[in-house]
């Protein structure tokens, strides 16, 4: 079977369809689980979860968790991109914001992690806080499944 061509285009939508999935749930006041967007070789997509709420995991021992079990899902060759989503706590504040949400998208030949920040500010009205997104910085990546092995 050929690797199936997986365009920026694709790999963007990827990205945006991961961070909108993990806006969605923090927005609900839902805990950011550690959690991968998988694209089939038909360009099918889908959200898998290794770890859930309540866990006796770590978040460094869910997102490794999430990892081992894409990367043996790419060796059976059932994926053509993927995308590990977690949350992070930054040490130092970025534009006010001190939390961002991390994606390793990656595809044969590609592997890219970004930060997507955001804060949660108070609602207006009496309604409950809002989630506000903050800018996207990409930063470059090692591969976790995608590596020629």
């Amino acid at each position: 079977m050929s690797e199936p061509d997986l365009s920026e285009e694709g790999l963007s939508l990827l990205l945006e369809t991961s961070r909108d999935f993990a806006f969605k749930q923090l927005a609900e006041g839902l805990p950011l689980m550690p959690f991968a967007t998988c694209v089939k070789g038909d360009g099918d997509m889908n959200f898998v979860r290794f770890a859930e709420p309540g866990t006796d995991l770590s978040p460094e021992e869910a997102v490794a968790l999430t990892e081992k079990e894409v990367a043996d899902e790419v060796k059976r060759g059932g994926l053509a991109a993927f995308a590990i989503v977690s949350g992070v706590r930054l040490a130092k504040p970025q534009d006010g914001m001190e939390d961002a949400v991390r994606i390793h998208v990656e595809s044969a030949g590609f592997a890219r992690q970004v930060l997507a920040f955001y804060a949660f500010e108070p609602g207006t009205n009496g309604s409950g806080d809002t989630l506000s997104p903050g800018k996207i910085v990409p930063f470059e990546a090692e591969p976790v499944a995608f590596t020629g092995e």
